[in-house]
C-alpha cells in the first residue's frame, strides 16, 4: 500500500446523496479540517486527527474520532469522485450509524 500522499495538501467538498455537503481541508496525511455546509450539522467544523491509506491508486481509506464520540470512516474515491462514509454517533438512545454516499468535487 503506498502512502496518501497526493491526499494531502487538497480541498474537497463531498456532496453526500443525504443532503449533508462538506468542506474538507486535507492539510497533511494526520491533519483535516472540516465544515459542515449543509445538512444536519450546518454550520459545524472541526480539526481532526486522521488514520489514511491509500488501498489503490488515488483511492483512500480515512478514518476519525470526533471529541465527542463521532466517528468516521469513508473512502475517497479520487479517480472516479465519490465518497462513502460509515458515521456512529451517540443518542439519548444508544449508538446510532449512518452510511452514505456521495461525489467529490476537487477545489
Amino acid at each position: 500500500m503506498g502512502t496518501p500522499r497526493d491526499l494531502s495538501g487538497k480541498s474537497l467538498r463531498l456532496e453526500y446523496e443525504s443532503g449533508l455537503r462538506v468542506v474538507g481541508h486535507y492539510r497533511s496525511e494526520s491533519r483535516l479540517e472540516w465544515e459542515a455546509l449543509s445538512g444536519a450539522e450546518t454550520g459545524k467544523k472541526g480539526a481532526e486527527r486522521i488514520h489514511t491509506a491509500e488501498v489503490a491508486p488515488g483511492v483512500h481509506f480515512v478514518s476519525w474520532l470526533e471529541a465527542g464520540g463521532v466517528t468516521v470512516s469513508q473512502v475517497l474515491d479520487l479517480p472516479r469522485a465519490s465518497v462513502t462514509s460509515f458515521v456512529t454517533f451517540p443518542t439519548p438512545d444508544g449508538r446510532q450509524s449512518l452510511f452514505d454516499s456521495g461525489r467529490i468535487v476537487e477545489l
